[in-house]
């Protein structure tokens, strides 16, 4: 009997020995494939909330009224409009908001010279005149006068929206002064910066826009899992030299792609070294293969989908309010509202263009409708016919300048350009407009532009990019932008 027991262990113990190998294997090559389903599922789970998110925001109205919105700080409007990217164009912001208060004075003056002779840019710009210098305003709001009108300002008491402007087709033909522009844009950026830091920390709106959750777990547990999974996949083909290579140089991204979380080309590239260490590794589990190949790829679009920032609840009322109000008042000003006085036609036009959709919304206004209009000023301001100049005659609404300059210009592509082309790269690329090369672009001419005005339907007002060029205490030369009227 004792022999017998003996027996049988051995004869199981040896039996165990020749299936631990094979065991292995198996567990080795199941679990990759296994844990890779799991991650698959957690990465669809993502790419559906995401989705209910983004549908929810999108059917989200907002519990503000069209007039609440209008008369919301100009600047705060164009804070959460750009989750908190605060780029030249928002400057205009902050000049409303110091207009609405008396602080500033704005009106129409011809363009320089230059400009008025180059037909991608407009013949007026906006001049803004100091009108209370001891008055109370924001810190941040005092240093962007004091900014504008020791660089681009005039007597220390004005200055204009062309000292913004970038160089006419002309210059931009000429190396030496574009040389000359591109240190002003490179000391625009500076000063942008400092004001932009200025406004965070005297408004406090750094907790408005956060990093969503979403793009945290993707970039901070899901990219984890994949290295660990890929390195899981070389190490049972033998780890070789290129495929380390690929492992550490995804490693070094993904650290970087931590840091910088809302940049997207560090995680990407990161994602491709993965998909280089799969392929150089040729393992043989192609089940798990395929697997984690299929997971890295959905990452990678996950993370294409995911926005990099979002709304704190506190505000997401009004962020909802303002994205109803541009989706409605894109398609021009509506006829109910056309009534209104011009002070608060006036306001629609300023919250058109701090949400960029200004000269999109006065080009689609019927303004036709101001025949019937209580004020006498709008009823005879709507019968006149554009001019030679795009500067609009006197009239008695020296509140609305915009106003004046939109009825004035009615009948163009891009009524309100006087003051959304200082922001844009447009003289940048005006040779390609003019070979009509830039990315296919059509150029838009009107019939009744008597000036032979030619403006690109690719810039439509309806972007979040800004123009990036300034003047460093005006320009020297032919170049001049100082905030005078000189050409």
């Amino acid at each position: 009997m004792k022999q017998f027991l003996l027996s049988f262990v051995y004869t199981a113990d040896v039996q165990h020995a020749a299936n631990v190998p094979e065991q292995t294997a198996v567990l080795h090559d199941d679990w990759i494939q296994h844990a890779g389903v799991q991650l698959m599922w957690l990465l669809l789970a993502v790419f559906v909330l995401q989705l209910i998110i983004w549908i929810r925001a999108r059917l989200s109205r907002g519990t503000y009224s069209d007039e609440e919105v209008e008369r919301t700080d100009p600047l705060y409007l164009a804070y959460l409009h750009s989750k908190g990217r605060i780029k030249l164009r928002d400057t205009l912001a902050s000049l409303f908001a110091l207009t609405r208060i008396g602080v500033l004075s704005v009106r129409i003056e011809q363009a320089k010279r230059r400009y008025r002779e180059d037909k991608y840019a407009p013949d007026a710009t906006l001049e803004y005149r100091h009108e209370h210098p001891a008055a109370e305003v924001a810190a941040d709001e005092k240093e962007l006068i004091q900014w504008l009108l020791k660089d681009y300002g005039f007597g220390n008491r004005k200055f204009r929206l062309d000292a913004l402007a970038g160089p006419s087709s002309k210059l931009s033909s000429q190396s030496e002064e574009m040389q000359h522009y591109h240190r002003k844009e490179r000391a625009l950026r500076q000063g942008i910066q400092r004001w932009a830091s200025r406004v965070r920390e005297n408004r406090d709106w750094e907790g408005l826009v956060r990093t969503p959750i979403p793009l945290r777990l993707l970039v901070g547990i899901v990219f984890p899992l994949l290295w660990v999974l890929t390195g899981a996949l070389c190490l049972n083909d033998d780890l070789s030299i290129g495929e380390g290579i690929s492992l550490g140089a995804s490693l070094l991204l993904w650290l970087f792609a931590l840091i910088r979380i809302r940049v997207r080309w560090p995680f990407h590239t990161a994602g491709v070294g993965l998909l280089i260490a799969i392929t150089l590794a040729e393992p043989n589990d192609p089940g798990g293969t395929g697997v984690v190949i299929l997971a890295v790829l959905l990452t990678l679009l996950i993370r294409l989908l995911l926005p990099v920032r979002e709304i704190a609840p506190s505000a997401r009322d009004l962020a909802a309010s303002i994205n109803r109000w541009r989706r409605r008042y894109k398609k021009g000003i509506p006829a109910d509202r056309m009534v209104e006085p011009a002070e608060t036609l006036e306001q629609m036009l300023q919250t058109s263009l701090v949400l960029r959709v200004g000269s999109r919304c006065t080009r689609r206004t019927n303004w036709g409708l101001f025949q019937d209009h209580a004020d006498y000023e709008l009823r005879r301001l709507v019968q006149l016919k554009s001019g030679k100049t795009g500067v609009p005659p006197e009239s008695t609404l020296l509140q609305a300048p915009l106003l004046r300059l939109a009825l004035y210009l009615r009948e163009e592509y891009r009524p309100l350009l006087a003051a959304e082309y200082p922001y844009e790269r447009l003289n940048y690329i005006a040779s390609s407009l003019e070979s009509g090369s830039f990315g296919g672009s059509s150029v838009y001419s009107d019939s009744s532009d008597t000036n032979g005005k030619r403006y690109s339907r690719d810039h439509d007002g309806d972007h979040s990019g800004g123009h990036d060029h300034v003047t460093n205490g005006g320009d020297s030369g032919s170049a001049g932008d100082s905030g005078g009227g000189g050409d």
